[in-house]
């Protein structure tokens, strides 16, 4: 009952046409746990033309490959979902909130899937302009995942500390 109360609000707040890049960010979050609050980002992300949301877009599409059962289905998910969010980084390749989605997805995908070849260069960026951002939503967001991911070593995590 309580999960459905949060879910509708969730829902019901997020039905604006103009998006804030806070709003994105908390639903994407909550889309990894609900196939209806992913579903509904991606229709709202389908109407902006702007290129970290197309980059938000691509990662939401890979989580769906969560949420069903065929394999298949999951499979074209993730292809689909990955030629988005690379298709966002060709764009604008130094736009470290589409580096931080992709570092977070390829060091949570299965090794089967072969979506590991950024791992390197996108946490030595990030690691490098963390620091830099002066959004401290994003901040806070980057910073606490990189201290938490397993493909950063302590003394990385140090240095990210400090």
């Amino acid at each position: 009952m309580f999960k459905g109360v949060v879910l509708l609000l969730v829902l019901s707040s997020f039905t604006t046409a103009n998006l804030s890049i806070t709003e994105v960010r908390n639903v994407y979050e909550k889309a990894i746990y609900s196939q209806q609050i992913a579903v509904d980002l991606i229709d709202k992300l389908n109407a902006s033309n702007n290129n970290t949301f197309l980059g938000y877009k691509g990662a939401v599409t890979m989580i769906m490959a969560k949420h069903v059962f065929s394999p298949y289905k999951k499979l074209n998910y993730f292809k689909n979902g990955k030629e988005i969010l690379e298709q966002a980084i060709l764009k604008e390749p130094l736009n470290i909130e589409l580096r931080f989605l992709r570092f977070s997805i390829q060091s949570n995908s299965p090794k089967f899937l072969d979506y590991h070849s950024n791992l390197f260069s996108d946490k030595s960026f990030l690691l490098k302009e963390v620091k830099t951002i002066n959004d401290t939503d994003l901040k806070q967001r980057i910073t606490k995942f990189l201290l938490n991911n397993n493909e950063v070593s302590k003394a990385e995590k140090l240095t990210l500390q400090q």
